[in-house]
């Protein structure tokens, strides 16, 4: 047993792992996660070594490669739902050999926390997308524009959700923790700037507030959705957009 091998059975004490492969795993698309570094940085030095890909691609050519991996076990989780494709069945049908997939990453729980990772990463665009746009003059253009990033962000999450037990254990692991952190702060400040781009008069202190609750709250009763039926996901959601429309509406001077 190699190395990364050994570390990686530390992290089975901490019952991390029996969540993530007793649970449904799914995943995301491939664009490239923000704050690695930072992330890497924060992570135990033994947690880092046995999950992180044991090679950052350089090249394009590299970097066409990880995506394959990572296409290939899009494609396997979502087939097989509770049952985890072996490195083996990965690599297969990325078409690869075994020994490709090595080089890029120590073993399959590797790769599904990069795809975790990225999932968490597709936030910040998703928000950024509404920043850009202009500022709502009223009311009912701010609810739309509220409903326009209910629909992306919902189909993030219904695209994915057998990828929120993932999350879940990643949020109740001291060593992984901080690859969710690392994304909360950043969707926080973009909800911060988002509201900001409404009312720009609005504190620094109430935008960062309302960004919390709103990311909170929006992420816990969508998970609540996910665990029951499609029906009730999206009567959920619609509860959580009217949450949020009364909780944002009087700070942002809108008639």
């Amino acid at each position: 047993m190699d190395k990364n091998a050994t570390d990686y059975s530390r992290l089975s004490t901490c019952g991390i792992w029996n969540v993530l492969w007793t649970a449904p795993c799914a995943c995301v698309g491939t664009g490239r996660g923000r704050g690695r570094q930072a992330v890497k940085r924060s992570l135990d030095r033994k947690t880092r070594i046995a999950l992180e890909p044991r090679k950052q691609p350089r090249q394009q050519r590299s970097s066409k490669v990880v995506d394959r991996i990572l296409d290939a076990a899009l494609v396997l989780t979502r087939e097989q739902g509770t049952k985890t494709p072996t490195t083996l069945a990965i690599a297969q049908r990325a078409g690869l050999s075994v020994g490709s997939v090595y080089q890029y990453f120590p073993n399959k729980e590797a790769i599904l926390l990069d795809l975790a990772r990225r999932w968490l990463s597709s936030f910040p665009e998703v928000i950024e997308k509404r920043i850009k746009v202009a500022p709502p003059t009223n009311r009912e253009e701010f609810r739309q524009e509220v409903r326009k990033l209910f629909i992306d962000t919902s189909r993030l999450y219904l695209e994915n959700a057998s990828l929120m037990p993932v999350i879940e254990a990643i949020s109740g692991n001291a060593d992984l923790r901080p690859i969710q952190n690392e994304y909360d702060d950043q969707i926080i400040a973009l909800y911060a700037a988002w509201l900001q781009h409404a009312n720009p008069a609005l504190e620094d202190k109430i935008a960062s507030r309302l960004g919390v609750l709103m990311m909170e709250v929006g992420h816990v009763c969508r998970l609540v959705g996910l665990k029951k039926d499609r029906r009730t996901f999206d009567l959920i959601e619609d509860d959580v957009e009217t949450m949020w429309l009364a909780l944002v509406s009087p700070y942002l001077n809108l008639d």
